[in-house]
C-alpha cells in the first residue's frame, strides 16, 4: 500500500479530548477520525449527505473494525487521515484508512468492512449499482469489485 493509492484525504488537529493521560491519542479516538474522514470521503464520491443518509438509505452495518497503531500521536499535532474503498463484493464494502503524521509516518492503519442491509428487513442486500458506479469512478483500478 502506497500513500498514492489513496486519493481522498482529510485533516484532523488532535484535540484534548482526544488523547489520554500520557498525552498521546486514546486507541479509540482513531475510531472516530476514521468514521469522520469516511462520510467526508462519501461526500467527494457524490453521495448527499444528510440525517437520513446511512438510516433509510444507503443504510450499512459495520461487521469488522481492524486498527494498527504505530506511532504516537499527541495534543495540538496535526494528522490527515487517508481513505479508500480497496473491495466491493456482492453486499460489503471494505475501506482502509491511513492516519499519517505531518512527518509522513503513520500512526495508524485500519480497516472497515460494511454490510449493506435492506432498509426494511435489516437483511445483507446487494451494495447498489449507483454506489459501485461512483466508487468506481471515483477510485478507478484502485478497488477489486468481487462477487460473494
Amino acid at each position: 500500500m502506497t500513500d498514492d493509492q489513496f486519493r481522498h484525504r482529510h485533516p484532523i488537529r488532535v484535540r484534548f479530548h482526544h488523547v489520554d493521560r500520557m498525552n498521546v491519542v486514546h486507541n479509540l479516538a482513531y475510531f472516530y477520525f476514521f468514521e469522520e474522514a469516511r462520510v467526508e470521503y462519501i461526500r467527494a464520491i457524490g453521495i448527499p449527505v444528510d440525517e437520513e443518509t446511512f438510516v433509510t438509505h444507503d443504510r450499512f452495518f459495520i461487521v469488522r473494525n481492524a486498527c494498527d497503531y504505530f506511532a504516537p500521536a499527541v495534543f495540538d499535532e496535526e494528522l490527515t487521515i487517508l481513505t479508500r474503498i480497496v473491495q466491493v463484493r456482492n453486499s460489503s464494502i471494505a475501506f482502509e484508512h491511513v492516519a499519517r503524521k505531518a512527518d509522513g509516518t503513520a500512526a495508524a492503519r485500519a480497516e472497515h468492512v460494511f454490510v449493506h442491509v435492506d432498509e426494511k428487513s435489516n437483511r445483507p442486500a446487494r451494495v447498489p449499482e449507483a454506489l459501485r458506479e461512483r466508487i468506481q469512478e471515483y477510485e478507478g483500478t484502485n478497488v477489486l469489485f468481487a462477487e460473494g
